[in-house]
C-alpha cells in the first residue's frame, strides 16, 4: 500500500488497542495514554504484537475519545496525552481531528511514538501526516531494534530519537534520556497482564514468564 495513512475504521472512528485514563509512566506529568491498533513493521521483539493486526482492536469515535480525555483532565488533572501503538501515523487524519477537538477546550501536550523517522514523515508529502507532526510537542521516532535496546530512557532502542518539536517539555529532556524513564506500571485487565511504560529488561523477563497465561 502506498502512502502512510490508512483507512482502518469507518466514519470518524479511530481503531484503538487500549487506553489509560491517567498514567505517569509514559511521559512527564499525568497523561492520558492512547494505544492505536495496526502496524505492519513487525519489529523483532515487539512488546505489543497484539497491536499489529490492521483488523483487531476496537473502533472508537473521536467524540467518545474526546469525552474520555476531558474526563481525565477534569478528574485527574492530566496535562497531556501520549499516543503509541501500533503505528499512530496510519490514522493521522483521525488523530488530528481528536487533538484539535481537545485543544479547543484546554491546553494539552502531545507525545507520539512512531516507527517512522521524522525525515520519512516530512518527506511523505501527506497533508494529514504533516499536520500531525506539527501538532506534536515530542516525537519518539524510528523502528525498534532489539539488539540496540540499551535499557535506557523513554525509547525502546538507541537508534530511536526523542525529538523536541516545541518547548513544552524542554525542561524534561533529562527525564526522556534517564534510567528512570524505564519505570513501568504492570496491572491485570480482563485476566491478562498489561503494562504502561517502556519495558525494562526486568519487565520483559516478567512478561515472558507469564506470557499467554491467565492470571
Amino acid at each position: 500500500m502506498s502512502g502512510i495513512v490508512r483507512k482502518l475504521a469507518e466514519g470518524d472512528c479511530l481503531l484503538t488497542a487500549n487506553y489509560a485514563n491517567c498514567s505517569e509512566y509514559l511521559g512527564p506529568h499525568r497523561r492520558f495514554i492512547l494505544w492505536v491498533q495496526g502496524c505492519e513493521r513487525n519489529c523483532m521483539g515487539c512488546i505489543s504484537p497484539e497491536m499489529q493486526s490492521l483488523t483487531g482492536g476496537t473502533a472508537l469515535s473521536v467524540e467518545s475519545l474526546f469525552n474520555m480525555i476531558a474526563d481525565s483532565h477534569k478528574i485527574y488533572g492530566t496535562e497531556g496525552m501520549t499516543i503509541s501503538g501500533g503505528e499512530p501515523f496510519y490514522q493521522a487524519d483521525r488523530l488530528c481531528g481528536l487533538i484539535s477537538r481537545v485543544r479547543e477546550h484546554f491546553d494539552f501536550g502531545v507525545i507520539i511514538y512512531t516507527g517512522y523517522t521524522l525525515d520519512e514523515l516530512e518527506k511523505s508529502g501527506e497533508e494529514d501526516v504533516l499536520r500531525l507532526v506539527n501538532m506534536a510537542d515530542v516525537i519518539v521516532d524510528g523502528e525498534y531494534i532489539s539488539e540496540l535496546d540499551d535499557d535506557r530512557g523513554m525509547r525502546g532502542s538507541s537508534n530511536q530519537r526523542v525529538i523536541m518539536l516545541s518547548d513544552r517539555y524542554r525542561s524534561c529532556e533529562d527525564y526522556f534520556d534517564s534510567l528512570s524513564g524505564r519505570k513501568n506500571h504492570i496491572y491485570i485487565k480482563d485476566g491478562k497482564m498489561q503494562f504502561i511504560g517502556i519495558p525494562s529488561g526486568a519487565t520483559k523477563r516478567i512478561i515472558n514468564l507469564v506470557s499467554d497465561r491467565e492470571v
